[in-house]
C-alpha cells in the first residue's frame, strides 16, 4: 500500500488543469474522490499518477486494476487487502466491509487514496465494496474509466449523487501536442510535423506515441538544423505493426477494411456493401463512428488502428477486400476525396493504376489542396511529359526553378503536335502562362503567351470553352495583382463575381484577389465586408484549393491593415482545426514574417527557424527567400549581427513566389538600417512609397511612408499624416499618432503613439516612438514620462541598438544605476566600487540627472529589469 503509482516513460504535458482538479478533490476533506473519464490513450492514468504522487508523503496510496481473468470471482481485485483477514470474515460481505473500514481507519496518513483502473473488468463485488467505502468516507477514490456506460453502476451512482466529482480528459489540442513533442524530442518541432501528427493521432496521446515511434524508425521524422521536421516519403512504406482489427472476420472485417482504406466514407456507400445490423454492431462496440449531416459519413473511431490496418492490407491485399473495393471504385457517386484516398492505397498495395486514373486523381488531389498527394500520382504516371492532362496538373503545383524548366520543355514539346486537341492546346497554353507568371518576372514573353492563350481558348467549343475563358480571366487578374495594378483588379474582379455569396470557384478566387487589391489600396472596411461574406459560404460549397487561396489572401489583407496579432491568431486557429485547409509550412513562415515585420524578433525566430528547416527540404510555396530575409531582420534586432548577415548571404535568386519577392526587398532594407546605414534605408523606404503612390496603392504607400519616417526621414511626416487621415485600420491610426508627434516634436504625443503601438503588437514603432520621446524630453517635462518611455523601450528590440540614453551614461554611472535598482545603499555602492561614500553619492546624482529622474524609485523604474 505504501508504493505509489509507477512513473511512466512519457512526460505529462498539457494536463496541468486536470491534474490540479484531481489533486484538489483528493485534498478536500468533504470529497470522496473523482471519476476520471476519457478515451483510451488520452492519458487518464498519467493524470491520476501525477495527481496522487503530488500528495503529502504520508498519504497511503493503493492501486487496483480490474482484470478480465478475475472478473468472474468476487473480490478478486481486493485480494491484496484480504490476505491478512480471517477467511470467515471474507465470506460475509457485512463483516468484510466492517473489517476494511477498520483497516483503513487505523492508517496514520488518514483516509487512503485508492486508484481504480480498468474498471470495465472490475468484478462487481469489488466495485460495490469500494463504492461503499467511499460513501462512508473510509477511502478516497480515483476511478479511471473510458465511458460512463462501461463503468460499474456503484461508481456511477456515487457520481450522480455527487459523492464523486468528475474530471474529463479531452483530446490534446494542437498546441498541447506540439509542446508534448518538443518535450519528448527535446527540441523544436516544425508546425507542419506537429499538425500532421496531431491530426493523425486525433489528439490522443497514446496514438501520438505510437505514430511518433513509427515515424522515427521509418525516417519520416528527422532532425535538420536543430529542428525536428517531417520528410516527404509516403507513410505507406512504413511497417505499422499489427492492428487491433486482425481478429475481425466476415462482414465486420470487410467493413473495417473498407473504412481503413477509404477513410471517411458516405454511410450510404458502406451500407450498399455491408448489412446495416453489422454496421450498428460495430458502432455499439465503439469501433466505428457515424457523423451526422446532409450525407452522413462513417469512419474508424481509432485513427491509429485504421492506419495500421490500412498498411497491413496494402502489404498483403485480401481478395475479398479487393473485390469490394473494385465495386466501390466503379461507382459514379464516389466522392473525389474518397477516390483520391483509394488511388493512394492502390499504389501502396502495388496494384496497377491506369494512366487516365492517375491523371484524374492528381487533378482531384490538387482541387483538395493536397499537392503532395497529387505529386505522388503524377510521379507514378509513366512519361508524364507525354500526357497533356498530367502536364497541366504539374503546372498547378507550386514548383521550384528546376521543375519550371522541365515543365516548359514538356509544354513546348506537346504544343508542337499538330494533332493536339484544341481544348488540350488551350489548357497547356494556360499552364505555360501560369508557370511563367508564378516563377519569373513579368516580361514580354509572358504577355505573348497570354495573347496566344486567348486565341487558343477561342478555338475551343462547348463547355470547355467557358471554363478555359474563366481560367484565362483569372490568370489576367492574377497578373494585374502581381504587377501592382490594383485598380485593374478592382475593376475586373467584379465581372467574375455574380454576387457576394457566389460560391463558384471563379467567384471565390476572384474575391480572394479582390481582397488583396482592396487592402493594398487602403480600403480595409470593404475588405472586412468581403471577408464576412466569404465566411458565410459553407465549406462544402467551395473547393479546398480555393478556400486555401482565399484564406491566404485574407491573412495578407489583415497584415496590410496592421492587424498582426489577428492574422497570427487566425494562422494558429486553422492549424488547430481539423477541417480548414492550410499549407502549414507557408503558415509558419508567414506568421514568423509578420512578427519580424512588427519588430517582435524573438517571437519571430521561434517560428522562422522551424519554417526554414522545412523550407530547406522543400520550398513549394517560394517562401524560403522571404523567410530568410525576415530571419535576418529578426536576428539583427536581437543583436545577432553575424547570423543576420549569414541569412542575407544565403539568399539566392531561385524560385520566389508572390508576394515573397517584395518581402525580400522590404526586409533587406530593414536589416540594412541596423547593420549598415539607417539614412539610406529610410530613403529606400521612401522610394517604395513613391512607387506605390504612382500606382494608387494608398495602403502600401502608408506602410512604406511609416517606415521611412520611423527610420529618420522626418521630411515626409506631413505626407504620412495626410495619407493616414484618409485611411482606416490600426496601422493608419498608429501612423497618425506617430506623425503628429514627429511634426510637433512633442514627447508626450510620441509616448502616446508608443503606448498604442505596443498594445497593437507593433514593437518596432513602439520602440522608435519611445526613443524619440526620450531624445526630445525637455528639463521641464514630467520625469515619469521619461520613465515610461524607458519601460516601453525595454519591451522592444529597438533599445538594444538605438537607445542614446544608455550612451549618455559612463560605464561606471551605468553600473551604479543598476546597483541602485538592486536596492544597494550609497555605502554598499562605495564598497563595491572601492570609492568613498561621497564619490558614490556623486555617481548616483549624475546618473539621475542625465536620465531626468529625481529619486531612487524612478531610477529603479528605468533599470529595474536590466
Amino acid at each position: 500500500m505504501h508504493e505509489r503509482v509507477t512513473q511512466g516513460t512519457w512526460p505529462l504535458v498539457g494536463r496541468s488543469a486536470e491534474t490540479d482538479q484531481v489533486r484538489a478533490a483528493l485534498l478536500d476533506a468533504a470529497s470522496s474522490g473523482v471519476l476520471l473519464v476519457g478515451a483510451s490513450g488520452q492519458g487518464k492514468t498519467a493524470v491520476a499518477r501525477h495527481a496522487v504522487n503530488a500528495l503529502p508523503a504520508e498519504q497511503e496510496i493503493l492501486y487496483i486494476r480490474g482484470s478480465s481473468l478475475g472478473a468472474p470471482t468476487d473480490y478478486s481485485a481486493l485480494t491484496v487487502l484480504l490476505v491478512d483477514l480471517d477467511e470467515a470474515v471474507t465470506r460475509t460481505p457485512l463483516l468484510l466491509l466492517t473489517a476494511l473500514q477498520a483497516l483503513f481507519a487505523g492508517l496514520p496518513g488518514g483516509r487512503p487514496v485508492v486508484v481504480v483502473d480498468n474498471v470495465a473488468d472490475l468484478d462487481p463485488a469489488s466495485a460495490t465494496a469500494l463504492a461503499h467505502l467511499a460513501s462512508t468516507h473510509s477511502v478516497r477514490l480515483v476511478v479511471i474509466t473510458e465511458q460512463i456506460t462501461r463503468t460499474p453502476e456503484p461508481f456511477v451512482e456515487l457520481w450522480q449523487s455527487r459523492v464523486l466529482g468528475r474530471v474529463d480528459i479531452e483530446p490534446l489540442t494542437f498546441e498541447q501536442t506540439r509542446d508534448l513533442l518538443r518535450e519528448v524530442l527535446d527540441g523544436e518541432v516544425s508546425r507542419a510535423l506537429a499538425v500532421g501528427l496531431w491530426r493523425a493521432s486525433d489528439g490522443n496521446a497514446g496514438t501520438l506515441r505510437a505514430l511518433l515511434s513509427v515515424a522515427l524508425e521509418s525516417g519520416q521524422v528527422r532532425l535538420r538544423d536543430g529542428i525536428w521536421v517531417r520528410c516527404r516519403e509516403h507513410p505507406g512504406s512504413a511497417g505499422l505493426g499489427t492492428s487491433v482489427f486482425d481478429d475481425a472476420t466476415g462482414a465486420a472485417r470487410t467493413a473495417l477494411a473498407l473504412l481503413s482504406v477509404l477513410g471517411e466514407t458516405p454511410l450510404r456507400i458502406l451500407l450498399d456493401h455491408i448489412p446495416r445490423e453489422e454496421v450498428d454492431a460495430l458502432r455499439q462496440r465503439g469501433l466505428i463512428s457515424v457523423h451526422a449531416g446532409e450525407d452522413p459519413t462513417a469512419v474508424i473511431a481509432e485513427p491509429f488502428a485504421a492506419t495500421s490496418f490500412r498498411a497491413a492490407l496494402a502489404r498483403s491485399p485480401e481478395p475479398a477486400i479487393l473485390t469490394a473495393l473494385d465495386k466501390i471504385d466503379g461507382r459514379t457517386d464516389l466522392p473525389p476525396a474518397v477516390g483520391v484516398v483509394l488511388t493512394s492505397w492502390l499504389l501502396d498495395a502495388g496494384v496497377a493504376v491506369a494512366d487516365h486514373r492517375l491523371g484524374s486523381a492528381a487533378r482531384h488531389a490538387n482541387l483538395l489542396a493536397r499537392p503532395d498527394v497529387a505529386l505522388r500520382f503524377l510521379d507514378a504516371l509513366e512519361d508524364w511529359q507525354q500526357h497533356p492532362a498530367g502536364v497541366v496538373e504539374y503546372a498547378r503545383l507550386p514548383r521550384d526553378g528546376a521543375d519550371v524548366r522541365a515543365l516548359r520543355t514538356a509544354i513546348d514539346t506537346l504544343l508542337q503536335d499538330p494533332a493536339l486537341a484544341p481544348a488540350d492546346r488551350a489548357a497547356l497554353r494556360l499552364a505555360d502562362a501560369r508557370t511563367r507568371l508564378r516563377s519569373a518576372p513579368v516580361d514580354d514573353a509572358l504577355l505573348d503567351v497570354l495573347r496566344r492563350c486567348e486565341a487558343d481558348c477561342s478555338a475551343v467549343e462547348g463547355a470547355d470553352r467557358e471554363y478555359l475563358a474563366e481560367d484565362l480571366a483569372l490568370l489576367r487578374l492574377e497578373l494585374s495583382l502581381i504587377t501592382g495594378r490594383y485598380r485593374e483588379v478592382l475593376r475586373d474582379a467584379a465581372a467574375l463575381t455574380a454576387s457576394l455569396l457566389d460560391a463558384s470557384s471563379t467567384a471565390v478566387r476572384a474575391k480572394g484577389m479582390l481582397m488583396m487589391a482592396l487592402a493594398a489600396t487602403g480600403q480595409h472596411e470593404r475588405v472586412d465586408v468581403l471577408a464576412e461574406a466569404l465566411a458565410q459560404i459553407r465549406p462544402a460549397a467551395a473547393r479546398p484549393c480555393d478556400r486555401q487561396e482565399v484564406h491566404q489572401s485574407a491573412l495578407l489583407a489583415l497584415a496590410l491593415a496592421g492587424r498582426i496579432d489577428e492574422a497570427v491568431q487566425r494562422l494558429r486557429s486553422v492549424s488547430s482545426s481539423r477541417h480548414d485547409v492550410q499549407d502549414e509550412v507557408w503558415a509558419e513562415s508567414l506568421a514568423g514574417i509578420l512578427l519580424a515585420g512588427a519588430g517582435r524578433s524573438r517571437e519571430a525566430l521561434r517560428l522562422l527557424l522551424p519554417a526554414l528547416a522545412e523550407l530547406g527540404l522543400e520550398d513549394r510555396s517560394g517562401m524560403l527567400p522571404a523567410a530568410k530575409a525576415a530571419a535576418a531582420y529578426a536576428y539583427a534586432l536581437d543583436g545577432q549581427d553575424d547570423a543576420a548577415q549569414g541569412c542575407l548571404d544565403g539568399l539566392q535568386h531561385g524560385y520566389i513566389g508572390w508576394p515573397a519577392v517584395r518581402l525580400v526587398d522590404y526586409f533587406r532594407v530593414l536589416t540594412a538600417a541596423l547593420l549598415e546605414d539607417q539614412r539610406d534605408a529610410a530613403q529606400a523606404m521612401l522610394r517604395f512609397a513613391n512607387l506605390e503612390r504612382a500606382l494608387g496603392s494608398k495602403g502600401l504607400e502608408l506602410l512604406f511612408l511609416l517606415q521611412a519616417v520611423r527610420l529618420g526621414e522626418a521630411s515626409v511626416a506631413h505626407r504620412l499624416l495626410v495619407r493616414s487621415g484618409e485611411l482606416t485600420g490600426p496601422l493608419a491610426h498608429l501612423a497618425r499618432l506617430f506623425s503628429r508627434g514627429v511634426l510637433s516634436q512633442d514627447a508626450a504625443l510620441l509616448l502616446e503613439a508608443a503606448e498604442a503601438a505596443l498594445a497593437a503588437g507593433h514593437h518596432d514603432l513602439a520602440g522608435s516612438s519611445s526613443l524619440l520621446a526620450v531624445q526630445l524630453r525637455a528639463p521641464e517635462d514630467d520625469p515619469l514620462l521619461f520613465v515610461r518611455a524607458e519601460q516601453i523601450l525595454r519591451q522592444t528590440s529597438v533599445e538594444r541598438r538605438r537607445s542614446l540614453t544608455r550612451q549618455a551614461l559612463t560605464e561606471r554611472e551605468r553600473a551604479v544605476a543598476r546597483m541602485v535598482a538592486r536596492g544597494l545603499s550609497n555605502k554598499d555602492i562605495a564598497a563595491a566600487e572601492h570609492v568613498s561614500v561621497r564619490t558614490a553619492e556623486g555617481y548616483v546624482h549624475r546618473a539621475m540627472s542625465k536620465l531626468g529622474v529625481h529619486n531612487r524609485k524612478q531610477l529603479r523604474s528605468v533599470f529595474g529589469t536590466r
